[in-house]
């Protein structure tokens, strides 16, 4: 104000002094004042007014920096107060995160007094707590961040995390399920809403999370739609145990046109589709499954789409069955196994030479040594059985009943299929996820012939300390 107030003199002296010089005739000023008469020139009048004026300016500033003054010292007074809250939120968290759990409380309980902000204060003494290991304290803090719509989502993540540290999974979903719907941003909700139900085996509510999470582009397409053919399946498999087997039918079908290429769900819509006389249909839902990835058990559901049926007819109609995808492995292991029911030695070994170029597998050379013995040569199936012993092991499916359905899982089996096929598109037998190995037991899906007669030409000589197990 005080430049302001100099400017605006020079500024008039200026002027007044150009008008001087240029104006013949400047004028007077004449002030009648309570009898008192005064007359000057309009110069001179112009510059006391402008002096007036100029100190009229600060003094005016001073007024009103003393009508302010009390003001001033109580935002004064507020700034310190809340560096100092600051200053103690600052030295809480860092004393929490350091482990120094009585020093992060008591700047906790400082922060709360000085600020007014009851979030932050929350917040620190939820991490001290923490530190302290104090869970019920953390606890308590986390429920107070519940009354904030912008601290709801942090407080149900700690609490979750509080009720999962006690093992309170149902607490903890509870949690994650009420996040999910709070937030539409966060990414922690879904996953843990979603893992968690998944865990307890609960498909309805892991369905019902991964569709919020898909219509928040929280996952990828294709990860979203083979979880949800894995689930839907797991719901067709529990709706089955529970007798609901029309309801199983649909769900499973729904679940094999999501993802044609799961072979569960495709298995069990047509075992499904044939208790209610619908041959065809399963039939149908087969094929197309084989061509978008054949499977062993897909075979062993297509043996049984016709009751009652003669042996060659089912042989002819399985051949047909393998011809769809006839470059794939496991149509070529199909076919072998076809020959050999028929006693056709020569045709079987051809076409497990190609599979065994392809992955010379303990499932392969378990097959070699049944067409040795097949030929009647028991050497020769005892040298294949001991180079399936240290052969590399395949997730072949190999031990399923050639008289029960495929795919018999258990909760947990289905929950990690959720992941291994929902995430990575890998459809791995249950006994090798959990890290066991395959039975050198049956390997056929179909129903074996009397195997029996010469060696095949791709024999591995026999290790002198394996022992050698027979083929049942």
């Amino acid at each position: 104000m005080l430049r302001l107030a100099f400017l605006l003199i020079i500024a008039v002296m200026a002027m007044l002094a150009s008008w001087q010089i240029v104006t013949t005739d400047p004028g007077t000023v004449e002030i009648n004042w309570f009898g008192t008469e005064v007359s000057t020139s309009a110069l001179f009048g112009l510059l006391v007014l402008v002096v007036l004026v100029a100190i009229a300016l600060p003094v005016l500033r001073l007024l009103m920096f003393l009508v302010d003054a009390p003001g001033r010292i109580g935002k004064a007074s507020q700034r310190a107060r809340i560096r100092r809250g600051q200053e103690a939120l600052a030295l809480g968290l860092i004393a929490a995160e350091a482990g120094e759990f009585e020093e992060a409380r008591r700047q906790a309980d400082k922060a709360e007094d000085l600020i007014e902000e009851p979030r932050l204060a929350m917040l620190l003494q939820a991490r001290a707590a923490e530190v302290a290991g104090d869970t019920a304290g953390a606890e308590r803090a986390y429920s107070g961040m519940l009354q904030h719509e912008d601290t709801e989502v942090l407080g149900r993540k700690g609490l979750m995390a509080a009720a999962l540290k006690r093992g309170d999974r149902t607490a903890a979903r509870a949690h994650a399920q009420a996040a999910l719907k709070a937030s539409k941003t966060a990414t922690w909700p879904f996953q843990y809403a979603f893992d968690l139900a998944v865990q307890a085996a609960d498909w309805d509510n892991a369905l019902e999370a991964l569709e919020l999470g898909d219509k928040r582009k929280q996952l990828e397409d294709k990860v979203a739609k083979r979880r949800r053919a894995v689930l839907m399946t797991a719901q067709a498999a529990k709706l089955e145990r529970d007798r609901h087997a029309d309801k199983a039918a649909d769900l499973a079908q729904k679940a094999f046109r999501i993802a044609p290429q799961f072979a569960p769900a495709a298995a069990l819509a047509a075992r499904l589709l044939v208790g209610e006389s619908k041959g065809e249909r399963a039939a149908s839902i087969l094929e197309d499954a084989w061509e978008n990835g054949p499977h062993p058990a897909l075979a062993h559901a297509y043996r049984d789409v016709v009751p009652g049926e003669t042996r060659e007819a089912r042989a002819e109609r399985l051949t047909a069955f393998a011809e769809k995808r006839r470059d794939h492995r496991e149509s070529k292991i199909m076919l072998a196994e076809l020959a050999m029911e028929r006693g056709d030695w020569g045709a079987a070994q051809s076409l497990l030479e190609d599979a065994y170029r392809e992955n010379p597998s303990s499932r392969i050379c378990i097959l070699f040594a049944q067409v040795a013995r097949g030929r009647g040569d028991e050497n020769g199936a005892r040298t294949w059985l001991a180079q399936a012993a240290a052969a590399p092991r395949e997730a072949d499916w190999s031990d399923l009943d050639p008289e029960g359905p495929a795919f018999l899982y258990d909760d947990n089996d289905w929950a990690r299929l959720v992941y291994v096929f929902g995430d990575g598109g890998q459809l791995i037998h249950p006994r090798m996820e959990r890290g066991h190995n395959d039975a050198l037991g049956p390997v056929l899906a179909l129903p074996t012939a009397a195997l029996t007669a010469p060696r095949p030409d791709l024999r591995a000589e026999p290790a002198d300390d394996v022992e050698v197990e027979e083929v049942r």
